[in-house]
């Protein structure tokens, strides 16, 4: 053995250390792609948006439409931008992450809507929901491969039978 090598216990902290920064890069990462969304939502910029998701992503939004790859994500949502979310706002309240094998991030964020109208143009009130976003991470970035948002209901425990 070499003056210059660690003892195992200093190898053994730098290896922890170092996985602790890499898991603390990764939640910021994931967390960064999240947030995007929610600026992209708020500028409009439906070019953006379709940028965080992956080609073969997939989205189901609030009343169960289910848009498959990119370009349909794209279309649909700058549908809407142009519509009923041309003056809406979107804000999230707290981001949950896991990742339960390497390179897959799964999210929950509760989110609230403001400024969206009906087809034939009344104002809404606020809506809130929870968005789920699974994200996969290709090369040194994240994109978002599923989304399932669903609109939280108050006093309703589930579907009347």
């Amino acid at each position: 053995m070499s003056n210059t090598a660690l003892p195992l216990w200093q190898q053994e902290c730098l290896i922890r250390r170092a996985s602790i920064m890499s898991a603390e890069r990764e939640i910021a990462e994931v967390t960064r792609v999240v947030e995007s969304f929610v600026e992209c939502w708020n500028r409009h910029d439906m070019n953006a948006f379709a940028e965080l998701f992956s080609e073969d992503a997939e989205f189901v939004n609030v009343v169960g439409l289910w848009w498959k790859g990119r370009a349909e994500i794209k279309a649909a949502h700058a549908f809407t931008h142009r519509t009923i979310f041309k003056h809406s706002r979107l804000s999230i309240e707290e981001v949950f992450i896991r990742f339960p094998v390497p390179q897959i991030a799964i999210t929950r964020c509760h989110w609230k809507l403001r400024g969206h109208v009906s087809p034939t143009g009344a104002p809404l009130p606020e809506r809130s929901g929870i968005l789920l976003n699974i994200l996969r991470q290709k090369g040194n970035q994240w994109f978002i491969i599923d989304s399932q948002n669903t609109d939280i209901i108050e006093g309703v425990a589930s579907r009347p039978q």
